[in-house]
């Protein structure tokens, strides 16, 4: 089977330029629309990515295969999720790759928790703690539209309460977003491998200086480290290259941590 060839039911990115841009699903009868043209879906079977189409205008259009990224944005959200910046910086402080076993506390609408799968995948696990059954609901269908659910457990609970031990050996890292997250570190000791990194997202500097507090007086963890990522956008014009308008800057701050 031909893995760069568009089947029905394959994701494509349709791009036009950078603001007409768009993750569409491939089937016949459904149509990719623009105030650039119209694209009929059907059309790109068995066309392969990376192929120029024409819009009904005559307008050029290019089918790219999706990152996860770009499919990540088809998200339905039930609340505020942490920016690529943040989740990229994270995963590669957390040291996770495939096979890994990892913990999360506050899956929300499951946007960290599908960086996080991919990353582990085939054959590790991320198990979620959601205190709210409608957001862990949403979260699974939106991991499902990847097929990363199959990576993938949510536990409706309040890790507050306690956490269960995945297996023998535990997890490898934890990423935590949840207003008081101090209120889950002790436990953590009890289903997490030895020296295994801790990270939680925090939008306020109060937020933070509550757990170097709790940090220093528990004496739970080492290496103590905290980060807020700025990311700045260029606009790609070789005649004038500069600074986009307008872009995301402060967005929260990564507490990272060794658990003792």
């Amino acid at each position: 089977m031909d893995s760069d060839a568009i089947s029905e039911g394959d994701y494509v990115l349709v791009y036009v330029d950078s603001k007409r841009s768009k993750v569409v699903r491939v089937s016949r009868g459904a149509r990719f629309e623009s105030d650039k043209g119209v694209l009929d879906l059907g059309s790109v079977i068995g066309l392969h990515y990376g192929s120029q189409v024409s819009l009904s205008t005559g307008i050029r259009a290019y089918l790219l295969k999706p990152l996860h990224i770009d499919l990540a944005s088809k998200f339905k959200r039930v609340t505020q999720v942490i920016y690529p910046k943040d989740a990229g910086f994270m995963i590669l402080l957390s040291g996770i790759s495939s096979g890994s076993n990892v913990l999360e506390i506050g899956v929300g609408t499951g946007y960290l928790t599908s960086f996080i799968a991919n990353a582990v995948r085939p054959s590790g696990q991320v198990v979620g703690y959601e205190v709210r059954p409608e957001y862990a609901e949403v979260a699974m269908r939106n991991l499902a539209k990847l097929g990363l659910d199959r990576n993938v457990v949510i536990k409706v609970a309040d890790a507050r309460q306690g956490i269960e031990k995945l297996d023998d050996r535990g997890f490898d890292a934890v990423f935590i977003d949840m207003p008081d997250p101090w209120n889950v570190y002790l436990k953590l000791r009890e289903v997490v491998r030895p020296s295994a990194p801790v990270l939680t997202f925090l939008p306020t500097v109060s937020q933070v200086i509550k757990i170097l507090d709790f940090l220093e007086t528990s004496s739970c963890g080492i290496d103590i480290r905290v980060y807020e990522t700025i990311l700045r956008e260029f606009e790609p014009n070789a005649q004038a290259l500069r600074p986009r308008t307008l872009y995301t800057a402060h967005t929260g701050y990564i507490v990272f941590f060794r658990l003792i």
